[in-house]
């Protein structure tokens, strides 16, 4: 494949992130609801919680966490809001919980949790984070040789979130051989993937191309995007989110469209805000 751009590294709090973690917030929150037990896989874990600047800029991007506060909200929204509420304690906020902590939050004392990051900073922040919890097991490591190794035995549902940086050509491969490698091994799993959204055509559909080719199928897009502000006279930039679920169950879909939908209308019209989750 040709013509790769890495993914921009997201900025805590910010548009990629309320994207990202609404879904998983979705999906854990449907989970609970139909299964006695789960376990979650976090296979790019990151240090758990983000310090953010003291002005309060989350994000930049014209979409954050802080715009959810004043935004119409269903009960998904309240529920990811009230997460990230619980870690301030007054506007505007100063610390933003990562993945892992938002799934602590929502997980019930009898699920488990899964947290594998590379980074050994990050690591050593995530573990002293979760050093106090029997419900969770941290790792240092690599997602594609370990996320395998902590798919639990039996009957267990759950979910896999999977989020790399894309900053090599590879990571595109690798997170697609181990979204087929879950999906072969643990059929009852929802598997969660942030994606690239580059603008070129073959680099967007390289990931979904070769699941297709290795007969995963039950796949969708959910895509948000919006038009950002305008700087010195410039084409205001579009920015377009896209998180691929794999396998979803229930209502999953139903709860994420409805969420993200309207937190779609709920914004500026001159952001031309649009979400949209179709099958690929």
């Amino acid at each position: 494949m040709s013509g790769f751009f890495s993914k921009k590294r997201p900025v805590a709090g910010g548009f990629f992130d309320v994207h990202k973690h609404m879904v998983l917030t979705g999906v854990l929150t449907q989970l609970k609801q139909h299964l006695p037990q789960l376990h979650f896989i976090d296979a790019h874990a990151g240090a758990g919680i983000y310090e953010l600047p003291l002005a309060g800029s989350v994000g930049g991007e014209g979409i954050n966490v802080e715009v959810l506060f004043q935004t119409n909200k269903n009960e998904l929204t309240d529920q990811y809001v009230e997460i990230i509420r619980s870690f301030n304690q007054s506007l505007p906020l100063l610390k933003y919980p990562g993945s892992p902590a938002i799934a602590k939050e929502l997980l019930r004392p009898i699920d488990a949790m899964s947290l594998i990051e590379l980074n050994l900073e990050d690591y050593t922040e995530l573990n002293g984070l979760f050093e106090a919890s029997s419900q969770a097991f941290v790792e240092h490591g690599s997602a594609f040789d370990r996320v395998l190794k902590r798919i639990p035995v039996g009957d267990i549902g759950g979910a896999v979130l999977i989020d790399p940086d894309y900053v090599i050509e590879e990571d595109l491969t690798d997170t697609a051989n181990l979204i087929i490698q879950c999906r072969n091994k643990w059929d009852a799993a929802v598997i969660i993937s942030s994606l690239s959204v580059t603008g070129r055509s073959a680099s967007d559909r390289y990931i979904v191309s070769i699941l297709k080719d290795a007969g995963i199928n039950n796949m969708y897009y959910s895509d948000f995007e919006f038009v950002g502000e305008s700087i010195d006279g410039k084409k205001a930039p579009l920015n377009k989110s896209r998180v691929l679920l794999v396998n979803p169950q229930y209502e999953i879909i139903e709860t994420i469209e409805s969420a993200l939908s309207q937190l779609a209308v709920s914004l500026p019209e001159s952001m031309k805000a649009k979400s949209s989750i179709k099958a690929v």
